[in-house]
């Protein structure tokens, strides 16, 4: 499948709220980005390396006060590919979303998407348990972003998507086929609606011990995020 039809069909899976084929399509469109750019590395390898490559577009798109670099989640998955060894968001997307829906397996318990979509402009949720991790559905037009604003896709316009969009915040709509290839245009469309210093989270010392956290992502979230992080140290 072409990578513009993977993008068409993300969408249109998320706008009749089919979440699980939306994220299948997603990380197909990934997946297909990064073989362009790694055509000798394994999928997990070249899948993983991609998206971290692209934090920059991921991170204000889909968790806009992670420093996701350096924030990483309780779980487990095979062979992580992040720094250190502890799986950050590429390794939670490949490892538990690519993954299993690729194989036609089930999304084990916990790992559901939370439909933030719907809802306020600058509101994004992650929830977080020992062995789970619920993004926000935010996280699907952030991997469209990193696909579409790719160089490696700077020819894949399609005339079916002349009418789709991918919004940043509530301060700009960009149109797919205006932005194939353009990654450099980003940065101006983030200090349209700049994002707070980011902090890295290392949820790996959650603990079973703990309660699920339920944690709430928006401009204004740097209090929560410090009263989480001294609830995960004591």
């Amino acid at each position: 499948m072409k990578i513009a039809d993977s993008v068409r069909k993300c969408i249109d899976d998320l706008a009749l709220g089919e979440l699980e084929s939306s994220i299948l399509h997603a990380c197909n469109a990934v997946d297909g980005t990064a073989k362009k750019i790694y055509p000798k590395l394994g999928s997990n390898a070249r899948f993983t390396r991609f998206l971290r490559e692209n934090y920059a577009i991921l991170g204000p798109m889909a968790a806009p006060v992670f420093d996701l670099h350096k924030t990483y989640f309780p779980v487990t998955v095979q062979r992580p590919k992040a720094p250190g060894g502890k799986p950050d968001i590429a390794d939670v997307i490949y490892g538990i979303h690519r993954c299993c829906h690729g194989h036609g397996d089930e999304l084990p318990d916990g790992f559901s998407l939370i439909p933030d979509l719907a809802g306020p402009i600058r509101l994004t949720r992650i929830a977080v348990a020992q062995g789970q991790v619920r993004l926000s559905d935010r996280i699907l037009p952030g991997l469209l972003a990193v696909v579409v604003l790719s160089p490696a896709n700077k020819n894949q316009s399609d005339s079916r998507l002349n009418d789709y969009w991918l919004g940043y915040s509530d301060k700009a709509r960009m149109f797919i086929n205006d932005w194939w290839g353009r990654a450099a245009d980003f940065p101006a469309i983030v200090a349209l609606d700049p994002i707070p210093d980011l902090r890295g989270l290392d949820l790996t010392n959650l603990g079973s011990s703990l309660p699920p956290h339920n944690i709430s992502l928006d401009r204004n979230a740097d209090s929560l995020l410090g009263k989480l992080l001294d609830q995960i140290e004591e």
